[in-house]
């Protein structure tokens, strides 16, 4: 994740910096799916990724907005308020997740989850949530078919499909194939990710989630800094 938010930001030019990255959500929405099968409150886990969503919003801003510098305190504001509709971090994302699991897991019947859960989806859609609709197809996948390895290289691969090569062709098509958007291409690797995923034995290990919880807006908030001090 660091190496990703270090070629994102400060060195969009090294392409192999966000190879690299793309190992990165697939591991944290398998997380996700494993943490609500051992949380003993869905409740608790879900306000914890809520307020450290809050809590590193500024500093996601701060680090991926595209204004170009700051200079002044209305500067600064414009990083947070410049968009009608802000790009939310990645820790709503896993928060609509898990809440999509919640609902498949405690819905009554399938069509009433299937219809909640892609509400959902396209909440994360509307509000711009980071990997959108499709990190939250990821996280749900993970969940579903975690009794079965195939099952889960298969559907991640159709997620794949469905929410990110579908973009690939859409592009190609509207840009008449004169222009590729390599970050779509290199997506592909985050299947290579599932060799992680497959090598975790089901045990907890050291309680260091806070640590984790905290390096997300504190890494955000230097890179940020950074940034525009450049």
């Amino acid at each position: 994740m660091l190496i990703d938010h270090l070629g994102a930001v400060l060195f969009p030019e090294v392409i192999i910096l966000r190879m690299v990255g793309r190992l990165s959500f697939p591991i944290f929405a398998y997380l996700i799916a494993m943490g609500y099968s051992k949380t003993n409150s869905v409740f608790k886990y879900l306000n914890r990724l809520l307020m450290f969503g809050v809590i590193s919003q500024m500093p996601f801003s701060l680090a991926f907005n595209k204004q170009a510098s700051v200079h002044s305190l209305s500067d600064l504001i414009n990083y947070f308020l410049g968009s009608p509709i802000p790009h939310l971090n990645i820790f709503f994302t896993l928060a609509i997740g898990l809440l999509s699991i919640r609902v498949w897991d405690k819905g009554d019947s399938k069509p009433y989850k299937t219809m909640v859960i892609l509400a959902l989806g396209i909440a994360a859609e509307a509000f711009y949530t980071d990997y959108g609709i499709y990190g939250v197809a990821m996280i749900l996948a993970f969940y579903v078919f975690r009794d079965s390895k195939i099952k889960t290289i298969l559907s991640q691969v159709i997620v794949y499909i469905l929410f990110n090569a579908s973009q690939i062709l859409l592009y190609l098509y509207e840009s008449k194939g004169l222009s590729i958007n390599l970050v779509w291409f290199m997506q592909v690797l985050s299947l290579l990710a599932l060799i992680f995923v497959f090598n975790y034995n089901g045990k907890k290990g050291r309680d260091l989630r806070y640590i984790f919880y905290v390096f997300y807006p504190l890494h955000l908030l230097i890179i940020g800094i950074i940034k525009i001090l450049n």
